[in-house]
């Protein structure tokens, strides 16, 4: 059974520091509290509360990052980040970034309710009462020896900005502005490089916030298969 990921709850890194995560628990509690969002909200709230409450106290947070590693099947501390210029990066898994939308044969939810839930993390138009964090799945391929060496897969995201042409408007004076196709918006990718541990089993399974990106609504659920 999977440990709950708490970091993925509060959309914070695992190096997050204290003062980090109680701006990030403060902004949910603000945003989903059963008093704002309804009864619906209760499990989500009840979520965040015992994430922060695990998170914030450092001898509990030191046990829960031993649950982490046993649940992914390591018991040996993670490798520290690594820092560009004072140690080479690791090796990518594929030669380039693959799109989460565009690259993967299959995607769930579909292509179009995705486009869309990303699109409002920027728009803030047509966000439904009581959305919740939800994980984007996406499976990752690797040979055996990709597993065994592990590297990085980079994932590239769509983020979105207001039109350069009509400034997110949508029109460029009295007619639609074919720039952005009327949607004000225009996508661009960000990269997200995702570090795989060597040795990393099949069907292992990553979880990956992307708030730092603006993103409130996903986060990135890896799930490893290697090909025989």
């Amino acid at each position: 059974m999977m440990t709950k990921d708490y970091y993925v709850i509060l959309g914070v890194s695992r190096t997050e520091s204290t003062s980090g995560l109680r701006e990030a628990f403060r902004d949910l509690v603000n945003r989903y509290h059963p008093d704002r969002v309804g009864p619906q909200g209760a499990r989500v709230f009840q979520d965040m509360v015992e994430a922060y409450q695990v998170l914030s106290d450092p001898e509990r947070r030191k046990l829960y990052h031993q649950g982490l590693r046993h649940a992914e099947g390591s018991a040996e501390p993670q490798p520290a980040p690594i820092i560009v210029g004072q140690r080479p990066q690791p090796e990518p898994l594929v030669p380039e970034s693959l799109s989460v939308l565009r690259d993967f044969q299959t995607i769930q939810p579909s292509f179009e309710a995705v486009f869309e839930r990303f699109l409002r993390n920027f728009t803030g138009i047509g966000v439904p009462k009581g959305e919740r964090v939800e994980g984007l799945n996406v499976e990752v391929i690797l040979s055996p020896a990709e597993a065994a060496r592990g590297g990085v897969a980079p994932l590239g995201v769509p983020v979105f900005s207001p039109c350069p042409v009509c400034g997110g408007s949508g029109r460029e004076w009295l007619f639609p502005c074919t720039y952005c196709r009327e949607q004000g918006m225009v996508e661009e990718e960000e990269t997200v490089r995702i570090p795989i541990p060597p040795m990393v089993r099949d069907g292992t399974i990553l979880e990956v916030p992307i708030r730092g990106l603006g993103i409130h609504n996903f986060y990135l659920r890896l799930y490893i298969r290697i090909a025989a």
